[in-house]
């Protein structure tokens, strides 16, 4: 999302045009005078400090030169500073993990973080230029402080004991052997969410003024065998209850079992560094609009197969066959959805820095191709569905970053195959297109440093009067991306519509965000229905291409390092064709208290 990561006004002493910023947590930040939030140009650790200043009884001294990516540039005197130890309940604001780094939030736009932030703030693997973004471009979701997939966070740092400077960092690395070759690193994460809602899924459940408590905690553990192998473990519960509730599956409420459990194994060749993984697993290197892990519901996606990777200084290759878990409400009786496969290939070039309007830039160039096969995706007919079975090729590029102030995303998919109706019926073949773009001006001198811009989809749709052989046009989108894309209170997916409209982000202090927004929604194509995400065919078929407009805002405070609470709101206002097939209009609001280590 359009975020931004500053420092609140510290005491700072100018010498020779620059400033520098008092270390906190043994990690001193170096800034031009006059310079933005944002702006740091050099990162030192605690321990780098110590190692400079020792046995030689002087207050400051010159550490060794850091590198930061390619380049290697000589770090400044420092006077070293050792913090005392934070609690769950407080940690200085300067040193809070990037308001990006919310799992939640993983599906909006996202501004490059190309600044080096501090170790305090990211746990990051060796992925160079591709952890920019707070590593959204790694391909294993966004890496803070914490990550979207846990077993993507990197805690080796906390070998040396001078860096720790949280009370639960002693969890994070637990040395297993003398050289610390061999750790166990433990997360957990409770969530709350509270959902309220005047009229679900545009009316269709026939419930009104729903309110959902839903309930989820997990824990995990990874388990690193040196530097080549580690096994990572994560169990997962959900619970859900409410009033005037409805469609609790699995998926809300599921007691207790392993949501992911993988093997995995890494090494350098070819000058790059290269893994396999096995087993159970997340999965998030998609454009965020095709599936954000789907934190929605209580349990999120999580597949099983084989991923095998490769990462060089300014590219990235990812292959990868999965198949969806199936899940139970019963207490490990989780299984392999073998009817829901997604494979393909997923590459990303990072283009050389450069700068615009004197500012850093940094864009990447994304090419993939997704196949999906599902056992069961119905099409929409005239009057209810055609059931039956799709396979989906789905190849696309996506060119995003920012250029200066300027930061963007633009991408287009084309998605062929076939459709085969149920009971040995016609096949079909498909012909679909997707594009999806977002533009803002990122004002980094202003209060809250806002990004002013617009988002816009374009997602086909298919023609209900056409014969039970010709060629079926609307996009498949089954695997739910983030509410946060567009639909706060998810009562659209991202099949036949087209959106456009305005998006501002801001952060109104260091650890609080905000983002505003207002879609303007229509049907791609008239002769199609609208859809639930999920693909889920709505049985409205309304007149007249406008849908509605939703207005929504999202507000999120991040009080420590480990409690996160936001406030999201929408109101879902539809047009007259669409209340006249029998649709609802209505507001939602949603609570959300999340605790992590």
């Amino acid at each position: 999302m359009y975020m931004s990561s500053g420092f609140s006004s510290l005491s700072r002493l100018q010498k020779g045009g620059r400033v520098l910023l008092p270390a906190l947590a043994g990690v001193v930040f170096v800034m031009p005078a006059h310079a933005a939030p944002g702006d740091a140009e050099i990162v030192t650790t605690r321990s780098q400090l110590a190692q400079a200043t020792a046995g030689t009884g002087a207050t400051a001294a010159t550490p060794p030169a850091t590198s930061i990516g390619a380049a290697t540039t000589p770090a400044p005197a420092v006077t070293p500073v050792v913090p005392s130890r934070d609690s769950f309940w407080h940690a200085p604001p300067q040193q809070l993990p990037p308001l990006t780094s919310r799992p939640e939030l993983y599906g909006q736009p996202q501004s490059l973080m190309l600044h080096p932030l501090t170790p305090i703030q990211l746990h990051q693997g060796p992925w160079g230029v591709f952890n920019a973004n707070t590593g959204a471009a790694s391909g294993f979701g966004t890496v803070g402080y914490y990550a979207v997939a846990r077993w993507a966070e990197d805690w080796s740092s906390l070998r040396d004991k001078r860096n720790r400077h949280d009370f639960l960092d002693p969890l994070k690395y637990i040395a297993l052997n003398d050289s610390g070759s061999i750790y166990l690193t433990l997360s957990g994460n409770f969530r709350h969410h509270g959902f309220w809602e005047q009229h679900p899924a545009l009316g269709a459940v026939g419930k009104s003024h729903t309110y959902l408590s839903n309930l989820r905690t997990n824990l995990g553990a990874d388990l690193h065998l040196g530097e080549h192998v580690r096994f990572y473990g994560e169990l997962m519960s959900g619970q859900a209850t409410g009033g005037n509730k409805f469609g609790y599956n699995a998926r809300w409420r599921n007691r207790v079992d392993a949501q992911q459990a993988f093997v995995e194994v890494r090494g350098h060749m070819l000058g790059a560094t290269m893994g396999a993984m096995i087993g159970r697993m997340t999965f998030l290197d998609v454009p965020p609009n095709i599936s954000a892990g789907s934190v929605y519901p209580s349990i999120p996606y999580s597949w099983n197969g084989l991923r095998g990777y490769s990462v060089w200084k300014r590219f990235r290759v990812d292959l990868f066959d999965l198949s969806l878990t199936n899940y139970e409400y019963r207490a490990f009786h989780d299984q392999v959805g073998w009817k829901t496969r997604l494979f393909g290939a997923y590459t990303s070039y990072a283009v050389p820095e450069f700068k615009t309007f004197g500012k850093k830039s940094q864009i990447f160039v994304d090419t993939y191709y997704l196949g999906y096969l599902l056992a069961s995706s119905p099409i929409t007919a005239t009057k209810g569905i055609v059931a039956g079975s799709t396979h989906r090729d789905t190849p696309g590029m996506r060119v995003w970053g920012n250029a200066g102030p300027i930061e963007f995303s633009a991408g287009g998919m084309w998605q062929g195959g076939n459709f085969q109706a149920a009971k040995n019926g016609p096949t079909r073949p498909v012909s679909a297109y997707s594009f999806n773009a977002s533009v803002a001006w990122r004002f980094a001198n202003w209060w809250g440093r806002p990004a002013i811009g617009i988002q816009a989809d374009d997602i086909s749709g298919g023609d209900t009067r056409k014969s039970a052989t010709s060629t079926w046009g609307t996009f498949l989108s089954p695997f739910v991306p983030s509410a946060y894309y567009l639909d706060l209170a998810q009562n659209f997916n991202l099949q036949n519509v087209i959106d456009v409209g305005p998006l501002v982000t801001m952060s109104p202090t260091i650890n609080t965000s905000l983002l505003l927004r207002v879609p303007v929604l229509w049907r791609n194509s008239i002769h199609d229905t609208i859809y639930f995400p999920g693909a889920v065919n709505y049985a409205y078929r309304p007149s007249g291409g406008y849908s509605g407009v939703l207005p929504q805002g999202s507000f999120t405070w991040r009080a420590t390092r480990h409690v996160t609470f936001s406030v999201d709101g929408q109101y879902t206002a539809l047009s007259r064709g669409l209340r006249d097939a029998g649709a609802k209009p209505g507001a939602y609001f949603q609570t959300n208290l999340e605790l992590t280590f």
